[in-house]
């Protein structure tokens, strides 16, 4: 009688709900909303394959749009990485050349000038380009103002929080790895080791599976894995897989690598800590490319034709394909844990643990995708948005910065004038008055060949600019400058002519 009763509730409870039968049919978690981990605002950027403008939404509501950019973008390759800290997001368009978008102001910046094979940045303002005759160009915000022709061929680029470059070669059966500090052309730090095979598979493999992540760099030495770390260039790594590396995938963290095998249909895992191969990951096919999950969840691996590998990084095991085109955006993984997939012209989303469709955005295969985690789309006090000037401040990006210390002392030493000044007489100052003047600079630097550099590319009304030097602190400063000229309109108008960043400071050099 009991179980006549529970199965008449049960059948009751199905008939209000809707169907238990549909339910019960559904694959497992499919009915699990994935949430979306706190932090910074989850945005989408998005823009056109063909090139056009960017817009961004805050997911998961990718209809109320946030900001477009105010220029085109061109059509996007792949996304670099995006500088929180000034809202650069640097990246390569499908021509091969580097690309930065301010996101705050929304200008876009494109890099022609080159053929362009690698290109690394670490904060989106600063990129680094290896082009294909062999030389490396950075290009900042105020233009591409430092070149490097390594002694050996360079394949992979590393760029450093500090400004520093870190070059990766090879040559014969030895891979190099070496350090230079623009705006030097010296090699700071180098390291060098035997891998075996030949040049050009090395080569090869360096291109393929080099990486970064945190205080170490990673790639693929023909057989091995290999880590570097970054402060002092001293090996952190090395495990010989036995077999070639054609892709090394690491977790945010950095403490495991995920390796891929020529041939093999499946992943082997080294662990930093044990130094060794500590796992393996069986698939149901030959991984030909990997892409981490940014928050370390999934492991995406492309297979045969169409067809993804996920992977869960919590089970190290395949929670099953996904059908999707390999392109430099797509597959993604979203802020929520869903995969951003394509499915003809439409992006169809795959629940994280089911791959079960969640929904569909139309004609979103013809646009670029890219995530990032951001609150500068927030709403913010008017008076915030404007910027505090200083007469002898310079613009940030017109020196290096190793140099802006020197610039410190410049604007320091010029407002203790200033306050000398303001205490002196009337009569004097009246004097002063009549024989005021104004300087442009272009650049405060501790290197003489890069000042004369900077003088050369610069010419206005048939005038090119002197350098100057000046003592600060023990150290040479060398200013590019024109001027002086009577009046401060006079300046600027120079300054604007030359097309060039540039401050304006009272008085001669």
């Amino acid at each position: 009688m009991r179980t006549l009763l529970v199965t008449a509730f049960v059948l009751l409870a199905c008939g209000v709900a809707g169907g238990c039968a549909d339910r019960s049919s559904r694959p497992s978690g499919a009915d699990a909303t994935p949430s979306i981990p706190g932090g910074p605002d989850p945005i989408v950027l998005r823009v056109s394959r063909d090139g056009g403008v960017m817009s961004a939404t805050r997911y998961p509501n990718l209809d109320a749009t946030l900001w477009r950019s105010s220029a085109r973008v061109p059509a996007l390759d792949r996304i670099i990485v995006f500088g929180a800290e000034d809202g650069y997001l640097a990246a390569v368009d499908t021509g091969g050349a580097p690309v930065r978008i301010d996101v705050r102001l929304g200008t876009v910046t494109t890099f022609r000038t080159d053929d362009v094979a690698v290109a690394s940045s670490a904060d989106g303002g600063a990129i680094y380009a290896l082009t294909t005759d062999g030389e490396i160009t950075r290009y900042t915000p105020s233009g591409g103002d430092w070149r490097f022709t390594p002694r050996l061929p360079a394949h992979a680029l590393y760029a450093q929080a500090d400004g520093s470059l870190i070059v990766a070669g090879a040559k014969n059966d030895r891979a190099i790895v070496w350090r230079v500090r623009p705006p030097g052309q010296d090699v700071t730090d180098s390291l060098s080791f035997d891998i075996g095979g030949n040049e050009a598979t090395l080569r090869k493999s360096l291109g393929a599976t080099a990486g970064a992540v945190g205080d170490r760099i990673f790639f693929g030495g023909n057989e091995e894995v290999i880590a570097v770390r970054t402060r002092d260039l001293a090996k952190a790594l090395e495990v010989d897989v036995g077999d070639p590396v054609t892709a090394i995938a690491a977790t945010p963290s950095g403490d495991r690598l995920f390796v891929a095998i020529e041939d093999e249909e499946l992943l082997r895992v080294v662990d930093r800590f044990e130094e060794d191969v500590k796992g393996k990951i069986a698939l149901p096919g030959v991984p030909r490319a990997l892409r981490m999950d940014p928050l370390g969840r999934v492991l995406l691996a492309r297979g045969g034709a169409d067809s993804v590998y996920v992977i869960s990084l919590g089970s190290d095991a395949v929670i099953g394909v996904v059908r999707s085109a390999w392109r430099g955006d797509l597959p993604l993984v979203l802020p929520d844990g869903a995969i951003a997939t394509t499915r003809g012209e439409d992006v169809v989303f795959a629940h994280p643990s089911s791959l079960a469709d969640m929904r569909t955005v139309v004609g979103g295969a013809r646009q670029f995708w890219y995530t990032l985690r951001w609150n500068g789309f927030r709403p913010r006090a008017a008076g915030l948005d404007q910027p505090v000037q200083f007469r002898t401040s310079a613009p940030r990006d017109s020196v290096d910065y190793a140099d802006r210390a020197a610039v410190r002392d410049i604007a320091r030493d010029s407002t203790r004038d200033s306050a000398r000044d303001s205490t002196r007489d009337s009569t004097r100052r009246d004097t002063a008055t009549t024989s005021l003047s104004f300087t442009v600079s272009f650049a405060a630097v501790l290197d003489e060949k890069q000042a004369r550099q900077v003088a050369s590319r610069i010419r206005v009304d048939g005038e090119t600019p002197r350098v100057t030097t000046s003592d600060r602190a023990g150290k040479t400063l060398y200013r590019v400058v024109l001027g002086p000229y009577p009046t401060r309109a006079d300046a600027d108008r120079v300054g604007k002519a030359s097309g060039q960043s540039y401050w304006i400071f009272e008085g001669a050099p």
